[in-house]
């Protein structure tokens, strides 16, 4: 007889963006929601095999979804990102990301996609021994390597490192279209899930954030590919030039985006481009450039970012504080939740400061959750199983001791989340 848990007495924020249901009643049989709706309006099964869990108090919330994490980094770590292709293999990449991966799923997160951390496509053995059951931790999406230019966002190594392969670091330097093609098609080949394509400099990379590297016809011609094989293309880009370029190429998702305008917006919407912001690693960076690093994050990592990038930074940060969100509220473009987590004091485990970002940004809690329940499992193309607690749709729930509607940190706090589901299965108490 199949186990059955009826959750009942919490508030239930379901994911899709509408009111939350106060005293509901959540049904789980076996990997499933069968049952989701209003206490009195929910019939609540009985018998031998129903357990019923008194949620009153309690928040009741769908799995969350990470968009974005680098599961190859650590934030502010004690070393130039250079050095982990020099005092590391790929194996020890991989073994070092396993926790990575656990921290966000112990707090509610379970399914996150990796922005890209290449090393040898580790992403993809790690991914598929979660899979497996070899290990424990939340469904992952791999995307293997950034493609970039010579001397592009990604390289963190010198040439005369980065020449001699591409399992020595996150970026494939590629020049002219048929490196692109060709880099797309490996990609695939060794079992990704997406494609990362790198147009501009970054608030770590040395130059100017908005030069766009790539030509349109070499950024078209990976884009091709992976339109071919069916998978979803990230764009790195930055700028108006850059993102507009990737736009026309047809892009799917538009990390950072910094120092965008309403026109790019607005073009991304029309055509259903997710929008990545990365608020948190662009506010975290502004602390590191005006020394206002919080304490807490101190002690945990030293502040090691160099000095040339604090112009960018500094000048990111204040154009989000102005723009960001009248630009979302006027172009109405779909804004993800994408911690970046592994970048600068962007924590694993502390994803949900994204979350924080956004609303200290402008955008309401409720606006903030979407982006990491419906269209975060829009941009993961798992809409159909995951990103919200309906009927029929895999059982991934979350007991928040507080309500992130009245305050959005509380998904920070270990000990407030008490409860993580993944397919009906608890996989964490508290």
């Amino acid at each position: 007889m199949e186990k059955i848990k009826v959750f009942q007495g919490g508030t239930l924020i379901d994911g899709t963006g509408g009111d939350p249901i106060e005293d509901s009643v959540v049904v789980v049989e076996g990997s499933k929601f069968t049952a989701v709706g209003k206490k009195g309006e929910v019939n609540i099964p009985k018998g031998d095999n129903v357990e019923v869990v008194d949620t009153t108090g309690l928040t009741v919330m769908p799995g969350l979804i990470e968009t974005h994490i680098h599961s190859c980094m650590v934030p502010c770590a004690p070393n130039h990102f250079g050095t982990g292709p020099v005092t590391l293999n790929k194996l020890e990449m991989l073994t070092r990301a396993i926790p990575r991966l656990q921290a966000p799923m112990k707090m509610g997160f379970t399914t996150v996609r990796d922005g890209g951390s290449g090393w040898g496509w580790y992403e993809v053995a790690l991914r598929d021994a979660i899979k497996r059951g070899d290990i424990e931790g939340p469904r992952f999406q791999a995307t293997g390597y950034h493609l970039t230019v010579t001397g592009g966002h990604g390289v963190f190594v010198p040439y005369n490192v980065a020449r001699h392969g591409i399992e020595e670091m996150a970026g494939y330097i590629v020049d002219g279209p048929d490196e692109w093609r060709q880099a797309a098609r490996l990609q695939f080949w060794n079992g990704t899930d997406y494609l990362k394509t790198v147009v501009s400099r970054d608030l770590i990379s040395p130059g100017d954030l908005t030069i766009s590297s790539p030509t349109l016809e070499e950024l078209k011609a990976a884009v091709e590919v992976a339109k071919a094989y069916g998978k979803k293309v990230f764009c790195h880009a930055s700028g108006k030039e850059g993102v507009m370029k990737a736009i026309e190429a047809d892009v799917d998702i538009i990390v950072h985006g910094f120092l965008i305008d309403e026109e790019c917006a607005t073009l991304m919407a029309e055509k259903n481009i997710y929008w990545e912001p990365t608020n948190a690693y662009c506010r975290n960076m502004y602390w590191c450039a005006t020394d206002q690093v919080p304490e807490k994050f101190l002690k945990m990592y030293p502040n090691l970012i160099p000095e040339w990038a604090y112009e960018n930074s500094i000048k990111a940060w204040e154009d989000r504080v102005k723009n960001f969100y009248k630009i979302v509220k006027n172009s109405g473009v779909k804004v993800l939740m994408g911690s970046d987590a592994g970048c600068t004091y962007v924590i694993h485990g502390l994803n949900a400061m994204e979350l924080e970002a956004h609303v200290q940004l402008g955008m309401s809690p409720r606006e903030a959750l979407l982006g990491c329940t419906k269209y975060a499992a829009e941009s993961c193309g798992i809409d159909d199983k995951l990103g919200s607690v309906e009927v029929g749709k895999l059982a991934d729930l979350v007991l928040v001791d507080g309500n992130p509607l009245d305050d959005i940190t509380v998904l920070q706090e270990e000990d407030k989340i008490k409860m993580v589901m993944m397919e009906g299965e608890v996989i964490v108490t508290r």
